[in-house]
């Protein structure tokens, strides 16, 4: 039986328009080196363009889907182009007279593939390429149609409000905690529900247990001990933007050095793998992985892990997340390489 992600799911659309994992805790974690190269999962290219803040040397961003590299292209594009506010608009942070002008402005700067892409989804451009991700659309869903049936603005207004964690646990259990709000949110969370409408049901193939019971006590724990005021993907959940808290790679003190650091970008496309192998002559100084172990099986994992740490310089660093599905690294790879298997800054995450 082929145990390969890439072909057990589909690869060729937006799953993901946005990184849904916390960039503060990666780079806390990755402690990035001025001299330093990194490999990284590119995603929609969120916490990759983060990397380039810390002004390390060289990042391979590598993503076995052409359209997860074309999220990422585009983004580099538009820091190439656009002043802040405008990248911002463009996105679709902000109202945007014409982005479709704006796309044919950045178009050049873009690979072949990522042009042909974008121009097959000019609807895309024209909403707003943060927006556009199958997993975007699950938050849609859930906002509009789900939610409301247990909290009204009100309610959202309040969870939202600056407040200490006493207040906001109690905030949490006299006004949040409902059993309608638990119902449905183990419903809709559910390993079904989520595998058809956000995910895909063989990103699940490793995951043991309840699934919903699980990402509920996440839920409960980015609404009540991390502050939810200034909680970037808490607030794209609940209104379908970001405002007021913005994720790293969009906040204005970091515009200008993602900008000056672009030309230390390369796009790869292909498994972690694959660009191990096309790179190997670099020792790495670290690696942002995603959470790409919940994929695979424990034997698959604990071969990655070998293989990086053979591609890493003494000292390097691993990030990945653990949503579901528990990969914790075997005895035998803890000396070798410090292990960061950091948790997601907002539940759900992808």
């Amino acid at each position: 039986m082929n145990d390969h992600i890439e072909d057990r799911a589909r690869f060729d659309l937006v799953r993901y328009a946005n990184c849904w994992e916390d960039a503060d805790v990666l780079l806390q974690a990755m402690e990035i080196k001025p001299e330093g190269s990194y490999l990284s999962v590119s995603s929609a290219g969120d916490n990759t363009l983060s990397l380039l803040s810390g002004n390390p040397a060289q990042v391979i961003a590598a993503d076995i889907s052409s359209a997860q590299l074309a999220c990422l292209d585009l983004r580099k594009a538009a820091f190439l182009n656009l002043d802040y506010e405008e990248v911002l608009q463009f996105l679709g942070l902000r109202e945007a007279a014409d982005r479709t002008k704006v796309y044919r402005l950045l178009s050049g700067s873009l690979s072949a593939p990522s042009r042909a892409f974008w121009d097959e989804h000019p609807e895309f451009i024209k909403q707003g390429i943060i927006h556009v991700g199958k997993f975007e659309s699950y938050f849609r869903i859930f906002r509009k149609w789900i939610l409301p049936l247990v909290h009204g603005a009100g309610d959202i207004a309040g969870l939202m409000r600056p407040k200490d964690m006493a207040a906001r646990e109690e905030f949490y259990q006299r006004h949040w905690d409902t059993g309608p709000w638990r119902l449905i949110f183990r419903l809709f969370f559910s390993k079904t529900v989520m595998g058809r409408l956000g995910r895909d049901p063989e990103f699940f193939r490793y995951v043991e247990g309840d699934v919903a019971t699980r990402l509920l006590q996440r839920a409960e724990y980015a609404l009540t001990v991390l502050p939810t005021h200034d909680n970037p993907y808490l607030e794209y959940i609940l209104t379908g933007n970001f405002s007021r808290a913005l994720p790293h790679y969009l906040r204005p003190e970091q515009y200008e050095a993602i900008r000056e650091g672009l030309g230390k970008l390369v796009l790869f496309k292909g498994g972690i793998a694959e660009a191990l192998e096309a790179h190997r002559g670099v020792k790495f100084d670290g690696f942002n992985l995603s959470d790409i172990f919940e994929y695979m099986s424990y034997g698959e994992y604990v071969q990655h892990l070998h293989r990086l740490i053979e591609s890493s310089k003494t000292g390097g660093r691993l990030v990945y997340w653990n949503m579901l599905a528990d990969r914790l690294p075997p005895a035998q790879c803890r000396p070798s390489l410090p292990l960061r298997g950091a948790r997601p800054g907002a539940v759900p995450a992808g």
